[in-house]
């Protein structure tokens, strides 16, 4: 499993970055700072069932492909893999984004669709700020991954912080977005990375 890791986690990387860069060419007057990921499926938006089942859904299943990964090779080495199933919401909320649409701006409230996107997109959040979290604590155990603790630890909280800072209106609310995501599609390829060299 740990030869998957990082091969897995490039996928990932993949896959969250170049569909949005892609899609968002289609849609005049999009920004990647000022609009969310989500905006780009959103109920109406020309092509929005592509951004979903091709953009989100891929995405999501690697993630989820990435943390089972490493769900495996946690328990392999006798760690709980708690940390790694709270970070698996995070591929779970983004094939919820292609099932659940938000609505035109992705408000925070509106039709019951764009609610469960929030709610399966905070959950996601939630989970991959808590998973980091929890990490921290099982990588202090694991000398293979001892030297990522403190900053799994940190980009635990960031996710955290950038969660509450995604739930406001703000000209730079699909920066902070891409910033959050950037950091935990980095940690992932770092983990990965570590883990070859490692073993």
């Amino acid at each position: 499993m740990v030869p998957w890791l990082l091969p897995s986690a490039l996928l990932v990387v993949a896959l969250g970055v170049l569909p949005p860069f892609w899609f968002a060419r289609n849609r005049p007057g999009y920004s990647h700072v000022r609009n969310t990921i989500s905006e780009l499926g959103e109920t109406g938006a020309p092509g929005a069932a592509r951004v979903g089942w091709l953009g989100f859904a891929p995405a999501g299943l690697a993630v989820l492909g990435f943390c089972a990964l490493l769900h495996a090779y946690l328990t392999a080495q006798g760690e709980g893999g708690t940390g790694a199933v709270l970070l698996s919401l995070l591929g779970v909320s983004y094939v919820g984004a292609a099932v659940f649409p938000c609505d035109a701006g992705a408000p925070f409230w509106g039709t019951w669709k764009n609610q469960m996107h929030n709610l399966v997109g905070g959950l996601g959040y939630f989970g991959a700020g808590g998973g980091l979290i929890e990490l921290e604590r099982v990588f202090e155990d694991l000398p293979s991954l001892t030297s990522l603790t403190t900053v799994t630890g940190a980009l635990g909280k960031l996710v955290l912080l950038g969660m509450v800072g995604l739930s406001f209106e703000s000209p730079v609310r699909g920066l902070i977005q891409r910033t959050v995501e950037a950091l935990v599609f980095g940690w992932m390829v770092a983990v990965g990375a570590w883990l070859m060299l490692a073993h």
